[in-house]
């Protein structure tokens, strides 16, 4: 009896030590039907005791390819179209105006230190592909035209980067009658600004009048021209400049979501019959 119960332990034995044996190899060669390691695992790196905080994360796949961002100008230009003009101011779009002194000059605040006047690249790049955009072409409003040198300098700058100025909106005067508050004690810094943009809004308007193939149109500046809108203040035949302007932030200059939303704007009213309603 006990003879037969220590043959059937060693037959089992036999048995075990046989299968573990088969199964060891299959998966030496390759036959067995899971892999050695699982999917998830082989692609981790291994595990060290450096501390590397990436040593849990997978290792790159070399068979991924990187695509790369595109160039947003690899696309041909836009065809230069007369019909579409934009208005440009200078300061406070594409030069910054973060603590820089200011002075007062013909109702108007410019800055005082003209020394520094490098534009921004950024800014640049962004009005180029507004133009690449939309084939619109530039009308400077910006102070900087009342300035022959400071005009070049700034077509010398746009033409490096393949932008060609079309013309400079007229210099008119400012109106002596607007005031904010009253006329004996006025609020001297506001009335400035609506003076500034009421007379700019007059200039855009008189350039329009004479360049009557323009049918849209854009303002880039960094003062609310929109406060001249009201009627008590606008003249009859000036244009109001709220639908048309694009109101940038002079501590931060012109940007690509600025640029985008321009030639939005500018090609889904590029079909429609031009507008010049006062009301």
């Amino acid at each position: 009896m006990l003879f037969s119960k220590v043959a059937g332990v060693l037959r089992m034995l036999v048995r075990s030590f046989r299968k573990q044996s088969l199964q060891s190899q299959s998966l030496l060669s390759g036959a067995g039907t899971w892999p050695l390691k699982p999917l998830e695992e082989s692609k981790k790196r291994p595990e060290t005791d450096s501390g590397d905080l990436y040593a849990g994360m997978p290792a790159p796949d070399p068979e991924k390819k990187v695509t790369p961002s595109k160039d947003i100008f690899a696309d041909p230009p836009a065809k230069e179209d007369l019909s579409l003009a934009i208005f440009l101011d200078i300061d406070g779009v594409l030069r910054k105006l973060e603590s820089v002194p200011m002075i007062t000059v013909n109702g108007g605040t410019l800055p005082l230190d003209l020394g520094n006047r490098a534009l921004l690249p950024e800014a640049l790049r962004a009005l180029k592909y507004l133009i690449h955009l939309t084939g619109a072409s530039l009308v400077v409003s910006s102070e900087w035209r009342r300035s022959s040198s400071l005009l070049e300098e700034a077509q010398t700058a746009l033409r490096a980067l393949g932008m060609r100025v079309r013309g400079v909106t007229p210099v008119l005067r400012p109106r002596e009658d607007l005031f904010v508050g009253t006329k004996l004690d006025p609020d001297k810094q506001a009335t400035l600004r609506l003076r500034w943009a009421e007379r700019r809004a007059r200039e855009i308007t008189a350039w329009l009048q004479e360049h009557r193939e323009v049918r849209h149109w854009i303002a880039l500046d960094d003062l609310d021209l929109t406060i001249a809108d009201e009627a008590a203040i606008r003249s009859a035949d000036t244009l109001k400049m709220g639908p048309f302007l694009v109101l940038v932030d002079p501590e931060v200059g012109l940007t690509m979501s600025h640029a985008r939303q321009s030639s939005e704007w500018l090609l889904a009213k590029k079909e429609r019959p031009r507008k010049m309603a006062r009301t």
